[in-house]
């Protein structure tokens, strides 16, 4: 089949207003003692708060047309800062396809293999939910009265960059990126690229849960500021990732992740973004993100 999957991530986009504190660790762990622990007590064993926190500045790239965001492909960059957002000059390009067909994502290589590049097949699971809206009215999110998931896969390729180089052209993401080619019309090699919105990255990580079998769940509050990196996040994500073993799951591992990502959904359900379903969406060009 390809590709063997190594992770399940699972995602829930929560109102950027919660968080109008500073980003710190102290206050990402108030946030997780206050509303996350006891509800992943309930199901898995163990739970332990954010222990690291890390800053990143993002930005995801598209053509006027946005032919990447219509053929599944996303494009981003991302450089390593220290707390205070000063460049360390290290910076990484990231080709992903994301798409619900298993199969297409999992025989798909976007680049060979070799130094300073890293190749990751994933499976991402949001809350089974649709924007929608009428003429006239802002965006909402429309759940289903039965809480469940949408699954979708994902193949992203990660490589080292010099943090001053920068890909402008279609045409030079596929010189990087060859097996993308598959996924793009020849006559749009020549299209520019341009940026969405600059993201300041505050990631609070390694907040963990033990499920069944040994199966860890390793947590990430992830908060996105667009204006400055001191301003009010406009971007807030829960998220937690469960490797597999050997490409699976065992069922009642499978099962305790997937409850208390139910279980998540109702018990924070005054707090779930009602108007977005992705954070990337929110940080693509502005004509690409809907």
């Amino acid at each position: 089949m390809g590709h063997v999957l190594a992770a399940r991530e699972y995602k829930l986009l929560l109102k950027s207003s919660e968080f109008q504190a500073s980003p710190t660790l102290q206050t990402a762990n108030e946030f997780w003692k206050s509303r996350i622990e006891s509800v992943v007590a309930l199901i898995a064993n163990d739970p332990e708060p954010f222990d690291e926190a890390v800053y990143r500045v993002i930005r995801f790239w598209d053509t006027s047309d946005c032919v990447l965001s219509r053929n599944d492909l996303i494009l981003r960059t991302r450089e390593e800062v220290d707390e205070n957002f000063v460049s360390t000059g290290k910076s990484e390009i990231t080709l992903k396809l994301r798409m619900p067909d298993q199969f297409v994502v999992a025989s798909t290589s976007l680049a060979a293999n070799g130094n300073g590049i890293e190749t990751k097949f994933e499976e991402d699971i949001g809350p089974l939910e649709i924007a929608g809206s009428r003429a006239g009215e802002k965006t909402q999110v429309i759940v289903p009265v039965k809480r469940s998931t949408r699954n979708r896969f994902s193949l992203s390729t990660t490589i080292k960059i010099n943090s001053q180089q920068r890909l402008t052209r279609l045409g030079e993401v596929l010189e990087v990126f060859p097996g993308a080619k598959d996924f793009v019309p020849n006559q749009t090699l020549g299209a520019s690229l341009n940026s969405g919105p600059i993201s300041y990255e505050y990631a609070f990580k390694k907040g963990k849960a033990e499920f069944a079998n040994n199966i860890d769940g390793k947590f990430t509050l992830s908060l996105w500021c667009f204006r400055s990196p001191s301003g009010a996040p406009d971007v807030a994500e829960l998220s937690y990732t469960c490797k597999t073993q050997n490409g699976g799951v065992p069922g009642k591992a499978a099962r305790e992740a997937y409850d208390l990502f139910i279980e998540l959904q109702h018990r924070l359900g005054d707090i779930i973004d009602p108007e977005n379903t992705s954070k990337t969406a929110l940080a693509l060009p502005k004509e690409c993100g809907s």
